[in-house]
């Protein structure tokens, strides 16, 4: 008797719970090590089994990738849209970046901190369609902060308008401090030098928007609240 046809549900069950394994595994393991034998090995399952899910463990990473940068994205989104003021908005998206990478060490890992493969390293083959949606998924998550710095800097009409470059590179700056700071976190270094490691990175969330954007931390409400 055949076996009965899973219902959608029950896919994207097992989906995720492959993702969520192969995840693991390349944590802990890295992405060169991860194979789809061993990955159906710690499932319990065959390995012809997880091909009826996905091809092979590019498409998994890719997945995994597209899916850590979309959820950062959404974040970002319903920030952007909100209506507060603009140096709330940004103090809640710097927030928002060191909650994500705390709360999903995981997904941070692989997305930020490890050398694993990048679009360039799938163009012209049959995983470029793929790695172009994960790349434009993260390209966005850095042009909704490059648009939310242009909106505060265009909200204070004594300021000269900033750049679209220049605002590029202040996502990048405030990016790079605020990657020292999920590492530190995730490593526990920071949790070695200060007990009050969340009320450290509210302080630093407000001293890099004064030192990048010249928001004062009395011009904005609390970082972490949006």
């Amino acid at each position: 008797m055949p076996k009965p046809v899973r219902s959608a549900v029950e896919v994207e069950t097992v989906k995720k719970n492959i993702l969520d394994t192969a995840l693991a595994m390349m944590c802990d393991d890295g992405f060169d090590v991860l194979s789809m034998r061993k990955l159906a090995l710690r499932l319990g399952m065959t390995a012809a089994n997880i091909y009826n899910y996905y091809n092979n463990k590019d498409e998994l990473y890719l997945a995994i990738q597209t899916n850590g940068f979309q959820m950062l994205c959404d974040r970002f989104q319903e920030i952007a849209a909100s209506p507060v003021p603009e140096p709330d908005k940004l103090s809640a998206m710097m927030r928002a970046y060191v909650d994500f990478g705390v709360g999903n060490p995981d997904y941070y890992e692989i997305m930020f901190s490890r050398n694993t493969p990048k679009f360039a390293d799938y163009k012209n083959t049959p995983m470029e369609p793929a790695a172009a949606i994960e790349k434009q998924t993260a390209l966005q998550v850095a042009d909704i902060t490059t648009q939310a710095i242009m909106s505060y800097n265009a909200s204070i009409q004594a300021r000269a308008s900033l750049s679209e470059e220049d605002a590029g590179y202040a996502t990048i700056a405030l990016w790079s401090a605020l990657h020292g700071m999920v590492n530190l976190y995730n490593s526990r270094v920071l949790q070695e030098v200060e007990a009050a490691a969340d009320m450290l990175i509210n302080r630093l969330v407000g001293d890099l928007l004064e030192k990048f954007l010249g928001i004062r931390a009395d011009d904005t409400a609390k970082p972490g609240k949006s």
